[in-house]
C-alpha cells in the first residue's frame, strides 16, 4: 500500500510539474524575429520568391501595406500576396546593384505567440551605376506559428519620399 501512495505521489508531482509554463527565453524570441526579418528582405532583394513567401503566415487574413514613390499599396489575403511577389521576382532589377540594408531602431514587443515589431530600415545601393539612399519606417505584426514566427501584416513606409522634394510628386 506504502508503495501504490508512493507512486501516485510521485506521478502527481511530474503530472503538477509538467503542467507549468514552461518560460519563454525573450532574447532568443527577439532573435529569432530578426533573423527572420532580415531574411525577408535578403530573399526580397534576390528575388527569391519561395524564401520571401516562407516568412509569411499563409493565411487569408495576411497583410501587406507599403507607401512610397510607387503609391500606395493594400493587398490582403496570402494568395494575392504571393501573385504581388510573383511579379516582382520576374521583374527586371539588373539596374538596382550592391545593395546594403541596414535595420536599426528595433522595438520588438512580445506577448504569447504574437510580437509588434518596429524598425529604421536604411537601404544604400546602386541604380544605374549611381550611388542611391532610402530609409524606410517598418513595422510587422508577427505570429509564432507551429513554433516559427511568420509575418501577418507587413507595413513599409518610404521616408524618404516625404522628407525630401515631396512637393510635386503625387501617389
Amino acid at each position: 500500500m506504502k508503495k501504490s501512495v508512493l507512486f501516485v505521489f510521485i506521478a502527481m508531482l511530474f503530472a503538477v510539474s509538467g503542467c507549468s509554463k514552461k518560460s519563454v527565453d525573450i532574447d532568443a524570441e527577439k532573435a529569432a524575429i530578426k533573423k527572420v526579418l532580415v531574411s525577408e528582405t535578403s530573399a526580397y532583394l534576390k528575388q527569391d520568391l519561395v524564401g520571401v513567401l516562407d516568412v509569411f503566415a499563409q493565411d487569408e487574413k495576411t497583410i501587406y501595406l507599403s507607401v512610397g514613390s510607387q503609391g500606395y499599396k493594400e493587398i490582403i489575403g496570402f494568395e494575392d500576396i504571393t501573385k504581388y511577389f510573383r511579379t516582382s521576382s520576374k521583374s527586371d532589377w539588373s539596374a538596382y546593384t550592391d545593395y546594403k540594408v541596414d535595420k536599426s531602431n528595433w522595438n520588438i514587443k512580445i506577448s504569447g505567440k504574437n510580437a509588434m515589431v518596429y524598425f529604421n530600415q536604411t537601404m544604400h545601393f546602386k541604380m544605374n551605376g549611381e550611388p542611391m539612399d532610402t530609409h524606410s519606417k517598418e513595422i510587422r505584426f508577427m505570429e509564432k506559428i507551429k513554433g516559427d514566427w511568420k509575418i501577418v501584416m507587413l507595413a513599409w513606409i518610404d521616408m524618404s519620399f516625404f522628407e525630401k522634394d515631396v512637393e510635386g510628386k503625387t501617389f
